[in-house]
């Protein structure tokens, strides 16, 4: 497992750039069946700002499950595909910030 994998399945975040990426598993509200979802917030030190991945998860048992899903959408990001970043749902991120974010992601090893 490559560096950057280890340290966000061991401290649930990865520094990287001026970005941090926090992985955590979040249940859709209202909390009818308990289903669980990977949650990926991303916080920009440059401009002080909370995002989060907004991609089409499928529902997760735990977090080591929540972890495979959020590597495959970060190798794909290293690969060119667009993050869906939001500030809210109804308000995307930047598109300066998600270039960031994405030059960032594709330096990763």
């Amino acid at each position: 497992m490559s560096g950057w994998k280890e340290t966000l399945k061991e401290e649930g975040l990865l520094e990287v750039g001026d970005f941090i990426i926090e992985v955590s598993i979040d249940s859709e509200c209202p909390c009818k069946d308990g289903t669980l979802y990977p949650a990926v917030l991303i916080y920009d030190l440059k401009n002080e700002e909370i995002y989060y991945l907004d991609e089409p998860f499928e529902p997760v048992s735990n977090f080591k499950e929540a972890l495979e899903q959020v590597f495959e959408w970060i190798e794909r990001y290293k690969h060119g595909e667009l993050p869906r970043m939001k500030r809210s749902p109804k308000k995307d991120a930047p598109k300066e910030v998600v270039q960031r974010f994405l030059e960032v992601i594709k330096s990763l090893e």
